[in-house]
């Protein structure tokens, strides 16, 4: 009988060897390293992309705001050599722009004929029918009144107008009214109430609610957008965007012109508020944080333009 030895199994230590280990620390260090380097280039970009973003989003608000009540200016109100339905004027913080335009509600709001006092002399004595700062003007029974309290109107005498801020209003009768008015010699920078001794006409003497809007700068730097004015003729404004370091306005006449604001007193005719075709807007935004991955730890900023030619401005031109 032959006896074979049993077969000697190869035997391995289980694990890994210094060598492995270390191979797999250095791969395993180089992964990481990637990953948090591009964590941190993500959170960078992130970061940075917030902060332009908010800038973006504001500029593109405020645009689409200036365009939308720019296109209104001028709604059943025609511009006159010295009375514009778009006026612009420098201010301490930035330029104001100023837009009017008749509402609808849903119609134009309809012009109040005077209602005069009894007879024929014409015009009328000095100061208004009611007093020195009031006018009686005829309303529709069958209709509610549309004026009220701190309504901004236009005061039509003949081919003269006058802006009139509204602090009272009192029943005459079934078909007229008493409109009392503040004491302002001027709003918004146009002539208001009865100024320069003009004497009411009893047949061509109407008053006819207007809608005004106001953008401008407070000390802030907010861009405010006024529809109403307060007692003392200052604008009642809502802020439209923060951070807005600048914001100039200028007008463009029919001649191509570019100024501050029209000058209807000067010899030059061709820069009157009847002349005015555009308005060209720019402003500088400002972000609201300083970041050190943003513009160098620097503050943000970005400036945009834009330029409007508000539809019945160019209609009104078009018909001279």
């Amino acid at each position: 009988m032959i006896s074979v030895a049993p077969a000697r199994r190869a035997t391995r230590a289980l694990g890994f060897t210094l060598t492995e280990l270390l191979i797999a620390m250095t791969v395993g260090t180089i992964v990481i390293s990637a990953a948090i380097g591009f964590l941190l280039a993500q959170m960078r970009t992130l970061g940075g992309g917030e902060i332009r973003e908010d800038l973006s989003r504001n500029s593109r608000y405020v645009g689409v705001s200036l365009r939308h009540d720019l296109q209104a200016a001028g709604i059943d109100i025609s511009s006159t050599s010295s009375f514009g339905a778009v006026a612009a004027f420098p201010g301490t913080s930035g330029d104001t722009l100023v837009i009017f335009h008749v509402p609808y509600l849903p119609s134009p709001a309809p012009p109040h004929d005077l209602d005069p006092p009894a007879g024929t002399d014409n015009p009328l004595a000095a100061g208004g029918t009611c007093g020195t700062h009031c006018v009686d003007v005829l309303m529709d029974a069958n209709q509610p009144l549309e004026l009220g309290l701190g309504d901004l109107t236009r005061l039509q005498v003949g081919a003269t107008r006058r802006l009139i801020l509204i602090d009272n209003i009192s029943t005459t009768n079934d078909t007229s009214v008493a409109l009392s008015f503040t004491a302002h010699d001027t709003i918004l920078r146009q002539p208001a109430g009865l100024t320069s001794g003009l004497r009411l006409d009893r047949y061509s003497t109407y008053v006819q609610k207007l809608q005004p809007t106001l953008y401008y700068l407070d000390d802030q730097q907010r861009l405010m957008r006024a529809v109403s004015l307060n007692t003392t003729g200052a604008p009642a404004g809502d802020v439209l965007a923060h951070g807005v370091q600048q914001f100039d306005v200028s007008l463009i006449f029919e001649d191509g012109d570019e100024l501050d604001q029209a000058d209807p007193d000067d010899p030059d005719n061709s820069n009157d508020y009847d002349d005015i075709v555009a308005v060209r807007v720019r402003a500088t935004f400002v972000a609201d944080r300083t970041d050190p991955r943003v513009n160098q730890g620097q503050l943000l900023k970005s400036t945009h333009e834009w330029v409007v030619s508000p539809r019945n401005l160019r209609y009104e031109k078009n018909k001279l």
